[in-house]
């Protein structure tokens, strides 16, 4: 039954580039947690490894969410590409079914590089003496992970209605507007006139992973979650299988 899945998973494990990116990632999440790259806030280097778990967090969200771009944009395409859909269609499986599995691989996949490099940064907080967000770190990742899930489902939807290189373009802007937030909304207050009403539609209409992943954060730290900020992270997940199951190829209609 999930037999398109499994081939689809396959292929995403041979590919070596993918392996490179979660080690460039693992690196960069690993030399924030220890210092080697200082992070601050208004200024000031921020040390303590309960101060700088949330922000780390963060800068692997993005990562993240880079990887589940690269890794979901060309999976239906090369599909059609390689002309496998007709072998499918004969055997009677649905479109929604055919694209619904590799856009699930798509999605097992990308959360799956997530959470190498979430474990990286799991292990060295443990080793810091923070074993309490050991202990938290499962559930917490199906919070954190729910954004990187979002945005490898839409890029799978993306796939199927623009070209490739529009498709990664408006999928890697979505990721990123979603996950810089803060910064766009600080920005929006600074700005006036029609700059102020491009950042403000911007915000409007792109989710909000930055809270889902910080969210995950608080959850690690033992303090009180938002509902609301995990809502964003689910709602575009959602929004990611509606979209999927509404796209469908001209050449099965």
């Amino acid at each position: 039954m999930m037999g398109i899945m499994r081939n689809a998973l396959r292929e995403r494990i041979r590919r070596k580039d993918i392996y490179v990116v979660i080690v460039l990632g693992l690196l960069i999440a690993l030399m924030c947690m220890s210092g080697t790259v200082t992070l601050s806030i208004d200024g000031v280097a921020v040390t303590e490894v309960r101060l700088l778990l949330p922000l780390v967090l963060n800068v692997v969200s993005v990562v993240g969410g880079g990887m589940a771009v690269a890794l979901s944009l060309r999976t239906i395409p090369n599909e059609y590409e390689r002309k496998v859909s007709h072998l499918v269609w004969m055997r009677g499986i649905s479109q929604w079914n055919y694209h619904g599995q590799l856009a699930l691989a798509n999605m097992v996949s990308s959360v799956g590089a997530l959470f190498i490099l979430y474990a990286g940064v799991m292990v060295f907080a443990a080793v810091k003496g923070e074993t309490g967000v050991l202990i938290r770190s499962i559930p917490g990742f199906v919070l954190y992970a729910a954004g990187t899930a979002g945005v490898s489902l839409f890029t799978s939807a993306a796939s199927l209605i623009f070209p490739g290189m529009a498709a990664g373009v408006l999928a890697a802007a979505v990721m990123l507007a979603g996950t810089m937030q803060p910064v766009l909304r600080t920005l929006s207050g600074i700005a006036s006139g029609v700059s102020r009403g491009i950042l403000r539609g911007i915000l409007a209409v792109t989710p909000d992973l930055y809270a889902a992943s910080s969210q995950a954060g608080e959850f690690l730290l033992g303090k009180k979650v938002d509902v609301h900020g995990v809502l964003g992270g689910l709602l575009f997940l959602y929004a990611g299988a509606a979209l999927l199951y509404i796209v469908r190829k001209k050449e099965c209609a």
